[in-house]
């Protein structure tokens, strides 16, 4: 049996014939060669050459790809991605080949001309490019990114030389209705390779052609640390919630079909209608299986403790519906005025009923979790009990109870959790940004949930704040002097301005935790 070459001779065999100008026996001995060592980026190199010299137009993407990933700094890579994209009229991706070209070689001339050229080729108003990606599994972040950054665009002085895309990762969102919505507003471009190359080397996108979000998770890879996200991203989002209307619309035609299609479930326009949703752990344990979210369970909280109040309402004239997607718990209640969209969902118009229906219901009620964002975009009242951390919410027209928190057996002071209190001697986290329940636990930490009382007292309270559908935001006298003690806290507790006020009845109970 004849023995195959070694490395050593296939290199020098492309060594030889590259001194020589012969190419064109090249291209087999290259692919060997990169059978043996497939991510290496000199081979990789040497069949881009080989293609080149043979006059042949280079559209494999993932070679190419390959290659920009092992020489992340070499602009060839980019130029050919961008010559590629471009024969394929995909130019969004060939300006991302570009921003990235230019963030490792800015003053290129060729990467220039043809980025300035495909700018105005778009429009001739474009002079400058930015982007991010999108993190879409989970409905939350998708609710904080793009809307608050839309809401922001509309109040700074206009800036339409900039052309702006999102990237996500084309995998399926948490609720396409949102994605889809989003999509009317922004340029999103879906690809899995550019996501990618953006999460391992975020760093390599010169800041030129970076959007920053409000909260942006992913900035972490930048170089922030996660409780700067946290307080830098809750500042803005109050800062915008309060100073901004809502952006987001739902088509016209859009409503009226979704009203056509709820009709089936006895629901109609004309109807009061709460949304209710209830967190537990199911979502984020089907979300993925190699990852633990159980750190997240401090947050779940017990269905049973909200049927006095769902029973109240429906004793009111409301029809009370249970969003969300998969649960592991239901009420047990048999009334035609209370629909469990969260354990019955609609197969096929699941994620728009829910948009359709946060948006136009009377309001809403739910903990800090993924959906209250997707209820700040339209700016519906909302309820939020069992809050916790102990943030208030950055929503406009908001009030809350928080969860009751525990160090060992002592109760802890929510004004002393504002005023920065740590989890101990030995890790100073402050208590207002964890939300690691592992991490609490390890230090005596924990929260015990609102009571079935403490919420229906705390519905009642809110539905009296609704009239004809408007939020009335009437202040009570001890939610004046609960404003007036988040004033004198020190200038560095960044939820002063959240204009989500602790419901009285809470306050009334527990004046000792205020």
């Amino acid at each position: 049996m004849q023995k195959s070459p070694s490395i050593q001779q296939l290199v020098e065999h492309v060594r030889i014939h590259q001194e020589m100008g012969k190419y064109d026996t090249l291209l087999p001995v290259i692919n060997t060669l990169l059978k043996k060592d497939p991510n290496n980026s000199e081979y990789l190199l040497w069949k881009l050459q080989v293609l080149d010299a043979q006059q042949e137009e280079i559209l494999d993407f993932n070679l190419l790809h390959h290659y920009v990933n092992m020489r992340s700094s070499d602009v060839t890579g980019y130029l050919l991605l961008y010559k590629a994209y471009m024969s394929k009229n995909m130019v969004a991706d060939a300006l991302i080949a570009l921003a990235y070209a230019l963030s490792v070689e800015p003053d290129d001339e060729e990467c220039q001309y043809l980025f300035n050229k495909t700018l105005a080729d778009i429009n001739p108003k474009y002079t400058r490019l930015k982007l991010n990606i999108l993190t879409t599994n989970r409905i939350g972040h998708l609710a904080i990114e793009i809307e608050p950054w839309l809401r922001d665009q509309e109040n700074k002085v206009s800036d339409d030389n900039c052309l702006y895309l999102f990237i996500s990762s084309g995998k399926p969102p948490a609720n396409t209705a949102l994605y889809n919505l989003l999509k009317n507003y922004v340029h999103i471009i879906e690809s899995s390779i550019w996501f990618n190359f953006y999460i391992t080397r975020a760093q390599l996108l010169d800041e030129q052609f970076f959007i920053q979000f409000s909260y942006d998770i992913h900035s972490i890879l930048r170089g922030n640390t996660n409780e700067e996200i946290a307080a830098n991203g809750s500042q803005a989002l109050i800062r915008i919630y309060n100073e901004n209307p809502s952006v987001l619309q739902l088509a016209p035609d859009d409503i009226t079909q979704g009203w056509s299609l709820l009709s089936q479930y006895g629901l109609s326009k004309s109807d009061k209608i709460v949304c209710l949703h209830v967190r537990d752990s199911d979502y984020l344990n089907k979300l993925s299986s190699d990852t633990d979210f159980s750190y997240h369970n401090y947050r779940d909280v017990n269905i049973a403790h909200y049927q006095k109040a769902v029973e109240s309402l429906i004793d009111k004239g409301y029809k009370v519906v249970r969003i969300g997607n998969g649960s592991n718990q239901k009420l047990n209640i048999l009334s035609e005025n209370y629909l469990d969209f969260c354990l019955d969902r609609d197969k096929e118009h699941g994620d728009f009923f829910e948009l359709l229906l946060i948006s136009q219901c009377s309001f809403y009620i739910g903990a800090l979790s993924g959906p209250i964002s997707v209820v700040a975009l339209f700016d519906t009242p909302t309820l939020c009990v069992n809050s916790v951390p102990f943030n208030p919410p950055y929503l406009r027209s908001c009030r809350f109870i928080p969860k009751h928190l525990f160090h060992n057996n002592e109760k802890v002071n929510v004004i002393d959790v504002y005023e920065g209190k740590v989890l101990s001697e030995q890790d100073d986290t402050p208590l207002l940004f964890c939300s690691d329940g592992n991490k609490l636990s390890k230090y005596g930490y924990h929260y015990v949930e609102n009571t079935a009382e403490e919420i229906l007292l705390a519905v009642n309270e809110f539905e009296k704040q609704i009239v004809d559908g408007e939020f009335l935001n009437e202040v009570t006298p001890l939610q004046k002097k609960y404003t007036e003690r988040i004033q004198n806290l020190p200038t560095d507790f960044i939820f002063k301005d959240s204009s989500s006020l602790v419901c009285d009845s809470f306050l009334s109970q527990y004046p000792e935790l205020f």
